[in-house]
């Protein structure tokens, strides 16, 4: 089996090294953020294939189907049969879902809608779909950024600490030693997961 995560992760470091070597270029923020996102999502979606040995193919699938921000939520309980959540006020978990909402906002980008005034020598013609050449203010021209807002929140390196904290709080201690582990927290209360079966036997006079 060829993991996808496996893959993304050296293309991450890779990222890293010359985002670096480069002095945090603004212009490698986006591919690095979007492939910190990719790494994620792999990540999430590797490990719960694990859950055809707990629950069969039919519930991996169906978990796997999940949007990113679901997966995340629900990567934790599934992975530890329920003893365990993500602690959702741990530092890694906003991050993460930081992550996810850049990700989203430049992945599936939407058009925005703004009132402004300007005088007639502070309009530009520019081109716009379905509406040819518009005027519009100057100003909105200048507001010129190749990171697109990516780094606003967290980071690069930071969204990349994320990642790493993860696999070296959860990937690499799951299943039996996440008692001392901040990131997750147990289900205390609520029981565990369990297989359960029950047999039908019927009798005949």
């Amino acid at each position: 089996m060829l993991f996808k995560s496996t893959q993304l992760r050296r293309a991450l470091d890779k990222l890293q090294k010359l985002y670096i070597e480069k002095q945090q270029a603004d212009y490698l923020v986006i591919p690095y953020v979007l492939t910190c996102a990719a790494y994620l999502e792999a990540k999430l979606n590797d490990s719960l294939l694990e859950a055809n040995k707990q629950y069969g193919e039919e519930f991996a699938l169906a978990i796997m189907s999940l949007s990113l921000p679901n997966k995340l939520r629900a990567f934790v309980p599934v992975l530890t049969k329920g003893e365990y959540d993500i602690n959702k006020e741990h530092f890694i978990f906003h991050r993460l879902n930081s992550l996810i909402r850049v990700r989203n906002s430049i992945a599936h980008a939407k058009s925005e809608m703004e009132i402004a005034s300007a005088s007639p020598e502070d309009l530009v013609e520019v081109p716009i779909l379905n509406a040819g050449m518009i005027k519009v203010p100057k100003r909105f021209m200048s507001r010129l950024d190749v990171t697109l807002g990516a780094s606003d929140a967290f980071s690069p390196l930071e969204y990349n600490e994320a990642l790493d904290k993860l696999e070296q709080w959860f990937f690499h201690r799951y299943p039996d030693k996440l008692k001392k582990v901040a990131m997750v927290v147990r289900r205390s209360g609520r029981g565990e997961w369990k297989e359960q079966c029950k047999t039908w036997i019927k009798h005949l006079d």
